[in-house]
C-alpha cells in the first residue's frame, strides 16, 4: 500500500498524478493516472462544497501476484457518488470524470468512510496474465504528505 495526503485545493490533482505515475506498473499506468486525477479533482470539489479542510487521501495498492491495481480516494463529503451521466454536452467544462471512471476501470464504487464523515471512492484495474502488474522496484509501502 502506498498513500498520499493532499490538501483540498485544485493543485492537488497534479500533485497526485505526478506522485502516482512512477509507482504504477506500465501495464495500467496511463488509465490509473487519469482516474487519479479525476477522483482527486472530484474530492477537491466535494470537500470545498462541504467546507472541509482536512487532507484528501489517495491510496494505491498493487496486488503482489500482479493481477490488479486498486485505487482509493477519500473525501469529507457524506454525499453518495452520483450516477454516471449518459452524456455530457460538448460545451460543458466538467462532468466527464465519472464517464472516464466507467470507461477505464474494470470495477469501481464508493463506501462511507469508516470512523468518521466522508466517503471513499475506489477503482480496480485488472491486468491480463501477459501484462502482469508487477510493482516497480522503487514502490514504497508508506504514506506521504504533499
Amino acid at each position: 500500500m502506498t498513500c498520499l495526503h493532499v490538501p483540498p485545493v485544485p493543485e492537488s490533482a497534479g500533485i497526485a498524478r505526478r506522485w502516482a505515475a512512477p509507482l504504477l506498473p506500465a501495464a495500467v499506468r496511463d488509465p490509473v493516472v487519469l482516474v487519479v486525477s479525476e477522483l482527486v479533482t472530484n474530492a477537491v470539489a466535494a470537500d470545498t462544497a462541504a467546507g472541509a479542510t482536512e487532507d484528501i487521501e489517495v491510496e494505491i495498492v498493487i496486488d503482489p501476484a500482479g493481477r490488479h491495481v486498486a485505487l482509493a480516494v477519500t473525501d469529507a463529503s457524506d454525499q453518495p457518488l452520483p450516477q454516471t451521466p449518459a452524456v455530457v454536452a460538448a460545451d460543458q467544462d466538467s462532468g466527464r470524470g465519472l464517464l472516464l471512471l466507467d470507461a477505464l476501470a474494470n470495477d469501481h464504487g464508493w463506501a462511507p468512510r469508516c470512523g468518521g464523515s466522508g466517503k471513499c471512492v475506489w477503482a480496480l484495474f485488472r491486468c491480463t496474465p501477459a501484462q502482469r502488474c508487477s510493482p516497480p522496484p522503487s514502490e514504497r509501502m508508506e504514506c506521504a504528505g504533499a
